[in-house]
This record gives structure tokens, C-alpha cells and sequence, in this order.
């Protein structure tokens, strides 16, 4: 059956005011749940309670401790949290708890309530007395003797100034910080017992009291007592607030909420709609909307627009239901103080979300296509397919005629027939109100259905995990063709230009046109072969999203890839959606992120080194950061512009227009310096000694609702030029600054780094020197230096003159000795160093030289050439010494023979020997030859085993000519030494 359900508010009806024809009629079918009808929208888009994130603190994440008494935010933008434990001050992500050593009455001690004033100073009630904190100081301003050692639980500031304190010892007022007067029941309080103090807009302060009901102080200084005997309903009142037109509200432990006027009161209990009567705290919101906190039943909150009352408590993920404290920032979160279940947080979620709680039949969404006449139909594994229409909502299941529940993939024709994908079961058709099965007996490949599309020819494709299929009218056929991987298809788009393109998960990007199919891999410059997600922009552009890998992009022809190591929010794209600002909007496995289009053009063009791209995940209030993937179509864009994202927890609903954290960036403050683990109030910079121990320095924004989107950087001038990215760091420490002078700059971003807020206001920094590298201690150490250069160079001077003299001698000493020793080397280099004659190189040299000589004056040259004969016999009978000595005395021979200037005796080598000689024809070389040879074997040179004679001889060769064109000094060798052999042949001892 179908039925009309209660207002889902503008939460549906934001995109779906126009009532149309309804194109596919389904058949009857269940109803889902919708969207409680109450105003929640604290400057956000979301108006139901289940649209709020509720956040929770305990003190596992630094909180003192679970019972939460009090709230306050400041003008600074911190949050101020008493607990039964002490009092903590939060930034959004970090607690910073007083100590002992700050405050000793509320360290770790109950604070009951608290109060900022007009000067900023901050008043805190304990269970002792009150506190005043300014400057970063705690000041004791009503004493455990006024108090009577009980607590005091609330403030409340009069238009002159002064403070009004409620205790449990009488109401006490104070001026600029002393007390003035304490009114108890002699002065016409019902009790001293008070709990809760609000001045109305008339000046009128009203007291909140246990055990005396409700009390206002006239302006004339009469008590005016409000109580059971005069229509009140209770005495016990825990919380009192002021009404912004008239009168105030209170919070009765039984009685109800009473809203208290001068004309009367008006009181709202359980049967207005209220869970419980038995209340504990109050608050009202920017949208005028009123905040109350029960004991037993969680917070409520009263609508301003038609005073309904809805709730949520721990049953709906509240971290207990027994509520202390209320408080409402200026983000729109409202904060509730627990008995034992810690701090929680209700926070306006930047995104709808749409699921169960609103009405859809599953929170695991799949797919989402917005279809003709306003109709939205919403897939999920699970629960069917969720039809919305209107402010209607109905669910088309298995009982209504689907072949499953878990369905996938989804796609409308021009006609209105809707065709839905499964995971299990194939692919229905609903048409005209019937629901047709296809499934493997129908032909399809496999029964697990990824997309769905119907090209521009009018044939509807269907890809499934098992390979594609092709509808022929009545059933499908299987495609296999060249070019077609089989491989199961995810992602179908068909471009500008007709051609048809499919992505696989694994056998990559496969095109069809013409009736041919071509297949794009890793190997043409794919990131991957696992393609998720088409898109193609106004350009013609294709977009192709890889299983994480990357963004690829495809323009004529040419494949450029964009990675997360270019800047990509996420490797994994399982959707692109483009928005009419031109972003992409891709979601991935830990929620979803934007890039410019322009940006990744430029950097596909080289233009630029790496993307900008902002992400949303956990730390944005979604229900979960799964979005769905590897189907069609896995979001869309509705007429307005509005992304709709399927999920794993429900529909995500985007405004490109409204992101969370896209407003100005936060102001940043810096905290108390910490000095050696000590940390220190830095008011007006800080000045630091020699040797500074490591230097934190605490910096955070004032942001609580986008605390954790904050991205930091900073910069310290004298140390660091450039910025430093400090990501969501929220220190900064430096081991040891040399001394100097330092700003210290913080700025942040919430927008991640597309935009940055204005810097801090500059920390200075000082390090003090060590005597020695002052100013001072360097002047005088530099004029001592002077004067020290000056004495040296004069004592210098001296010792280089006398210096230079011995220099002078010793060098002229080195000069004459370097020249003979030059010249004996030189000599030796010419010299055989065992017979003292000539070597074989000077021979060469000298020959050569004689050659071009007697060539030029065509006068003879001569050469004998000398052997000993049998030496190798003499030198292996009586050893190489003797051989030695034989070679020097034959070498004496030549010595005393050759004594013309220009004449040359050598030793050729071995036992051989040369003689050269100028100027010599062969008669004259003959007749030396002779004397050489008679002058050896005169000698007398005993030769044991010489076969030509008892001594030691000689044997001759001579040669001569007159060097010219046609001779060679090397023909004159061969003339000499052939002439020595034929002497050897004739008999030895001889001349030839």
C-alpha cells in the first residue's frame, strides 16, 4: 500500500516543489519512516534531531572528569567545561586542565558554575567559594568564610557592572571584585539554598532555588517568591534563562518548563509533549529555538516557530541521558553536560544525510538517479528501492514483485521504464506498473548488474560482472567481440561524439563505435585497469576514475594522469559529478573531495606542479566515509545543483554552494609558551635566557565546529623564511634558538590550504646572549684582535728581513748544487755504469747526429763493431762477477784506443761493443779495428773454454760510407754487423 506520510520539511522538499506527472507508475508497495517534523536548523540546511552528529569527550580524550556541571564559551572562542573534577578549557581538539599549581580550589576539585563578564574576566563558582580568571591568573573573589564552606552554582551581571553570585549560602553581590552585601532570609529569601541566577530584559534578577521555588529581586529590593501556594509548580528550580521579549524560563526538578512573564506564567509538562518533567538546564539557540536538559530523558529542544518538543537521548547515541548542563555556541552546536557519560556535542552536519531515521528503506545506499516528473528513485542493498516524490516517501521491496532486495544499478528510459540492477538476481524492468525479471535464462552473462545505459542508437547495454550484455527486445545476448575484454563492466558513458565507453574492473577502458571495440590499458597510460567512474565535461573531455590509482584524463586522443601524489584528495574515484562552479566532486572509500577542473586542466597541461583538492570525511559529521562504488549511477546532481552521494549510511546530500569550512578562516591565538616542559603566559612576547632550554610553542583556532578541518602554518622570522606547513599540528618546537630576535607568525586554514586566514598577531621572542657574544664583549675582542695583527706584523717584519738574507744565501747554495747534479745525472744518463763507456742510447744519439753532419759535408762515417767470443762459455765457467770484470778490462781497450774528440766507444749491449767514427773512410776503421783487436787478446785474459784461443779475444766488423740520400744510418748497422758475423764465421779473432 502507499500512503501519505507526515512533512519530511524542507529537507526533501528542497529540491522536489514542483508536483509532476508520475512517469513509471510502481506498483502498491510499503512505507517507510520519515523525518521527524521539527525545526533543527541552527544555520545549516538540516531541521530534523537525526540530522545532528552528537561528538562525545570522557576523559580518555582529557577530560577531567565525566560529570560535566558547567558550560561557557567565551568571547575568545574557547569552551569553558567545570566537571566534579576540576575545570578544563577546549579548543576543539585539546583540553587544557587548571593544575594546582594555577589554582589549587578548583584543581581537581567541583565547578559548579560559570560566568564571563563585560571586561572579559572569567567567573568561576566551586564548591568552596568563586575564582575570577584574567590575564591568565586565578583571584579568589568570595571566600570559603562567606561562603560557609558551601558551593556556589551560578553569576549573572547587572547592567551597573556589578556581579550577582547565587550559593548555598544566600545570595551575594559584589562591585569590582568585592562583596557588598550577602542577602539571606532575614532579608526575604524563601532559602539560602540558591541555584540559578538570569536578569530579564526589564533589569529583573530571577533566582532559580532548592527548596524555594522561583525568586525575582524587584528593582526596588523586595523579594517576590513564586511557588506552589501561588500557582508555581514546584520548588525545586535547577536552571533559570532569560526570555529575550519578556520574562524568563526555568527548569523545574518535577514541576515541568514554566515560562514566567509579568502577566504570569505559563507551564509545559509531559502531556505538552515534554518526555519527563523532572529538567536540569536551559538554553536557546540562534534560531530562537530552546534547549532543555532533563534528568533521565536527554535533551529536548523546544522549536521557536510552533513550540513542539522533540528529543534525543542515549538511545539515539547520547552519551547519557541524566544532563547537567546545556549550552548553545556561536556555530550552532549545542553542548550537553552529563551526569557520568562525559561531554557531548550536537553539531549541525554541513551535509544532509538521509537514511533510516529519515525514512529511506536502507542505510546502505547504492545508487541514486533523479528521473522524470520530480520522481527520485534510491537504491540500496538491503531494503529495495526507495521511491521519492514530494513529501512522499515509498519503498518498492521483494513483496511488492522485485526479485530481491539487494539492488544495485539503476536507469530510466525517455519513456519512464525504469530498469533496476541487482547484486543477486539480474535485472528487473518496471513498466506501466508491471515488474518483468531478466536474468541468466534471459541471457544475460552473469546476475550481478553494475550499470545500466541506453545509447543515442536506442540499444540499452547492460553491464554486469560477468562481461556486457545487449538487449535484443525480448531478452539479452552476451557481447563478446575482438577488442571486448570479458571482464565485468562498472562504469558505461557515451560521449558527444557517439562513441561508447565502458570501464572494467581489470581489463581496462574499452571503447565501441562503428561496431569495433578497442580496449585502453595500463600500457597505453591508464593508472589502472580497474576503471570505476566516467564523466566527460563540457569540453569533451573524459574523466576516467581509477580503483585507486588516479584520475586519468583523456582529451584528443591524449592520456595525462593525475595521482594523490599530485595533490588528489583520494586515489580511489568512484564517482565524478561535476558542479556549475566547474569543480569535480569524486567519492572514495573515507568520504568524498572537490578539485577545480581548471586546476587539473592546467596541471594535465603542465602549467602547474600540483592540484588543489579539499576532502570531507570523518571529521565533517557524516554518518560513515564508505561511499558506494563500482556501479551506475553512484551519485548525481539534482535540479538545484545538489550532489546526492550514496553511502554506506545513508544518501549524503552536498550544496557546493554551503561546505563546511568555507566561510573566513578562524582567528588564531597562541597559547602559554612552554619552557623547558614549563609552560608560561606570553602577554607581551617572551624573553628567553642563554642556553634556552627547548622552546613548544601552543597555537590553536578559534573554531570549535571545524576544529578538525584546521590546517596550520607558521613562521618564525629571524630562523625560517618561508612558511612551514604545520598540517593539523597544533605545536610548533624548537630545540635550541641561538640567540637573537624571533617573531613567531601562526595562520590557519579550514578549507584545506585553498585559502588562508590573516596571521596572528606577532609572538616576539628574545634570547639573551652570554657575555661573550654581546655587542660589547665582541667590540672589545675585536679591537684586542687589532692591536694583536699590529704587534705580530711588526714583530713579523723583522724576522723577515733577517729571513730574506739567509733565503737569499741558501738559495743561491741550492741553485749551484741542483746545476751538478743536474749535470751528473745528465751524465749518467749517457754512461754504461759497468764499463764506464758510452750507453747504448748516447750511441743512438750520437750516430744520428754524426749521419745528418757528415751527409751535410759528404765526408765518411765509420763504424766497428766489437763481440768477445765464447763470453757466454766465460761467463757460465767463472760467473757473472768475473764475466764483469772481463767486460770493464775489454772495455778499457776501446778507451785507450779511441782518442780523437769527435770518435764514440759504446757499449751496443750485452758482451757487444761500438765504435763510431766520424770523418773515418773504411781503411782507417780497419786499421783501428786491428789495434782494438791485438790490444784485447794482449790482455792476456785467461779463458778456460774458448775454441779459439787460451785468452780472451775479440772478433770485428767494420763499415763505412759517405751518408746520403740513398743510405740509412739503419743500412750502415746491418753493413757492420754483417761484416762482425762473417769475422765470426772466418774463424773468430779477427777483423772484417
Amino acid at each position: 500500500m502507499k500512503r501519505a506520510l507526515p512533512t519530511l520539511g524542507w529537507l526533501l522538499a528542497l529540491w522536489l516543489m514542483v508536483s509532476a506527472a508520475q512517469a513509471a507508475e510502481p506498483p502498491k508497495s510499503s512505507v517507510s519512516a520519515t523525518s521527524p517534523a521539527s525545526s533543527l536548523g541552527l544555520g545549516g540546511p538540516t531541521q530534523a534531531l537525526t540530522q545532528y552528529k552528537i561528538d562525545s569527550w570522557q576523559t580518555e580524550q582529557g577530560l577531567p572528569l565525566n560529570t560535566v556541571q558547567a558550560l561557557l564559551q567565551t568571547r575568545d572562542g574557547y569552551l569553558w567545561i567545570g566537571t566534579a573534577g576540576g575545570l578544563a578549557r577546549f579548543d576543539g581538539v585539546r583540553f587544557t586542565s587548571v593544575d594546582a599549581t594555577q589554582a589549587p580550589d578548583v584543581a581537581s576539585q567541583p565547578v559548579f558554575g560559570l560566568m564571563e563578564d563585560r571586561e572579559q574576566q572569567l567567573w568561576i563558582g566551586h564548591s568552596k567559594g568563586a575564582l575570577v580568571y584574567r590575564q591568565g591568573s586565578f583571584h579568589s573573589v568570595i571566600s570559603t568564610e562567606q561562603t560557609a564552606g558551601r558551593r556556589v552554582w551560578a553569576f549573572a551581571q547587572a547592567g551597573d557592572g556589578s556581579v550577582w553570585a547565587a550559593s548555598e549560602n544566600g545570595l551575594m553581590h559584589l562591585r569590582e571584585g568585592k562583596l557588598v552585601k550577602r542577602y539571606q532570609m532575614a532579608d526575604g529569601l524563601p532559602t539560602l539554598r540558591l541555584r540559578s541566577l538570569a536578569f530579564d530584559r526589564e533589569g529583573v534578577l530571577w533566582i532559580g532555588t532548592s527548596g524555594g521555588g522561583l525568586v525575582a529581586l524587584e528593582k526596588g529590593g523586595q523579594f517576590r517568591i513564586l511557588n506552589p501556594d501561588t500557582g508555581f509548580p514546584h520548588l525545586q528550580v535547577r536552571h533559570v534563562l532569560a526570555d529575550p521579549h519578556s520574562g524568563v524560563w526555568a527548569a523545574t526538578a518535577g514541576g515541568g518548563l514554566v515560562h514566567a512573564t509579568p502577566g504570569g506564567q505559563r507551564v509545559y509538562t509531559v502531556a505538552d509533549g515534554l518526555p519527563t518533567d523532572h529538567l536540569t538546564a536551559l538554553a536557546r539557540d540562534a534560531k530562537g529555538a530552546l534547549w532543555i536538559g532533563s534528568w533521565g530523558a536527554g535533551v529536548v529542544r523546544m522549536n521557536a516557530e510552533d513550540g513542539r518538543f522533540s528529543a534525543i537521548s542515549s538511545a539515539e547515541g547520547l552519551a547519557g541521558s541524566q544532563i547537567w548542563s546545556v549550552l548553545s555556541d556561536r556555530e550552532g552546536s549545542v553542548w550537553v553536560g552529563t551526569w557520568v557519560g562525559g561531554l557531548n556535542r550536537l553539531r549541525n552536519r554541513p551535509f544532509t544525510v538521509f537514511g533510516t531515521p529519515e525514512g529511506l528503506a536502507h542505510d546502505n545506499v547504492r545508487a541514486v538517479l533523479h528521473g522524470r516528473g520530480g520522481v527520485s528513485w534510491v537504491s540500496t542493498a538491503g531494503g529495495g528501492l526507495s521511491r521519492i516524490e514530494g513529501e512522499r516517501i515509498s519503498t518498492l521491496s521483494k513483496k511488492d514483485g522485485l526479485p530481491t532486495d539487494e539492488v544495485s544499478a539503476l536507469h530510466e528510459d525517455a519513456d519512464g521504464t525504469l530498469w533496476i540492477g541487482s547484486y543477486t538476481t539480474g535485472l528487473a524492468r518496471l513498466r506501466t506498473g508491471r515488474i518483468d525479471s531478466f536474468s541468466i535464462e534471459q541471457g544475460l552473462p552473469g546476475v550481478e548488474v553494475r550499470s545500466v545505459l541506453r545509447d543515442r542508437s536506442g540499444t540499452l547495454w547492460v553491464g554486469t560482472r560477468a562481461g556486457l550484455a545487449r538487449f535484443n527486445g525480448q531478452g539479452f545476448e552476451a557481447v563478446q567481440a575482438p577488442g571486448l575484454p570479458q571482464e565485468g563492466v562498472v562504469a558505461m558513458l557515451q560521449d558527444r561524439s557517439g562513441t561508447l565507453w565502458l570501464g572494467t574492473t581489470g581489463g581496462g577502458l574499452v571503447s565501441y563505435r562503428e561496431g569495433r571495440f578497442k580496449t585502453l590499458t595500463t600500457g597505453d597510460g591508464l593508472l589502472s585497469n580497474w576503471i570505476m567512474a566516467l564523466h566527460e565535461d563540457a569540453d569533451g573531455t573524459l574523466w576516467i576514475g581509477t580503483n585507486g590509482e588516479g584520475l586519468n584524463r583523456l582529451r584528443d586522443g591524449q592520456l595525462q594522469s593525475i595521482r594523490s601524489a599530485d595533490g588528489l584528495w583520494d586515489g580511489v574515484v568512484q564517482t565524478i559529478l561535476e558542479d556549475s562552479a566547474g569543480n569535480l566532486w569524486m567519492t572514495c572509500n573515507r568520504g568524498f573531495f572537490r578539485v577545480a577542473r581548471a586546476e587539473l586542466d592546467a596541471f594535465a597541461q603542465g602549467r602547474i606542479k600540483k592540484v588543489s583538492s579539499v576532502g570531507y570525511g570523518p571529521g565533517d559529521a557524516l554518518r560513515g566515509t564508505t561511499f558506494a562504488g563500482g556501479l551506475q549511477p553512484a551519485g548525481a546532481v539534482d535540479s538545484r545543483g545538489w550532489l546526492w552521494l550514496p553511502s554506506a549510511n545513508g544518501l549524503v546530500i552536498v550544496d557546493p554552494a554551503r561546505l563546511p569550512g568555507a566561510g573566513p578562516a578562524p582567528a588564531v591565538r597562541i597559547e602559554p609558551v612552554v619552557l623547558d616542559g614549563v609552560a608560561r603566559v606570553a602577554n607581551a612576547g617572551i624573553v628567553l635566557p642563554p642556553d634556552a632550554a627547548p622552546l613548544t610553542l601552543r597555537y590553536t583556532a578559534m573554531t570549535l565546529l571545524y576544529a578538525e578541518r584546521v590546517r596550520f602554518r607558521y613562521q618564525l622570522e629571524g630562523l625560517t623564511r618561508d612558511w612551514v606547513e604545520a598540517g593539523s599540528n597544533r605545536e610548533a618546537a624548537f630545540p635550541a634558538l641561538p640567540h637573537g630576535h624571533y617573531r613567531f607568525r601562526v595562520a590557519a586554514s579550514t578549507d584545506g590550504g585553498l585559502n588562508w586566514g590573516e596571521p596572528s598577531a606577532p609572538l616576539d621572542i628574545t634570547v639573551q646572549p652570554h657575555f661573550y657574544q654581546t655587542r660589547w664583549f665582541i667590540a672589545l675582542m675585536l679591537l684586542a684582535a687589532v692591536a694583536g695583527i699590529v704587534l705580530f706584523e711588526r714583530l713579523r717584519a723583522r724576522h723577515q728581513h733577517a729571513r730574506q738574507a739567509e733565503m737569499e744565501r741558501l738559495v743561491a747554495q741550492r741553485t749551484e748544487e741542483l746545476r751538478l747534479a743536474n749535470e751528473h745525472l745528465q751524465r749518467l744518463s749517457f754512461v754504461d755504469s759497468l764499463t764506464g763507456l758510452a750507453n747504448r742510447r748516447r750511441f743512438d744519439e750520437a750516430l744520428d747526429n754524426a749521419w745528418r753532419r757528415e751527409r751535410r759535408t759528404h765526408t765518411p762515417l765509420a763504424l766497428v763493431m766489437a763481440d768477445i767470443d765464447a763470453f757466454k762459455r766465460y761467463n757460465d765457467l767463472l760467473g757473472h762477477p768475473e764475466g764483469d770484470r772481463c767486460l770493464a778490462a775489454v772495455a778499457g781497450v776501446f778507451t785507450q784506443a779511441v782518442a780523437r774528440a769527435g770518435d764514440l766507444a759504446a757499449r751496443y749491449g750485452g758482451e757487444e761493443f761500438v765504435v763510431l767514427l766520424p770523418g773515418v773512410d773504411r781503411a782507417g776503421a780497419l786499421a783501428l779495428a786491428e789495434q782494438i783487436r791485438a790490444g784485447c787478446e794482449a790482455l792476456a785474459l785467461a779463458h778456460p773454454d774458448s775454441p779459439v784461443a787460451p785468452v780472451v779475444t775479440l772478433s770485428l766488423g767494420v763499415a763505412a760510407c759517405v751518408p746520403g740520400q740513398d743510405g740509412s744510418v739503419e743500412a750502415l748497422l746491418e753493413q757492420a754487423d754483417a761484416a762482425l758475423y762473417q769475422a765470426k764465421q772466418a774463424g773468430r779473432n779477427r777483423v772484417r
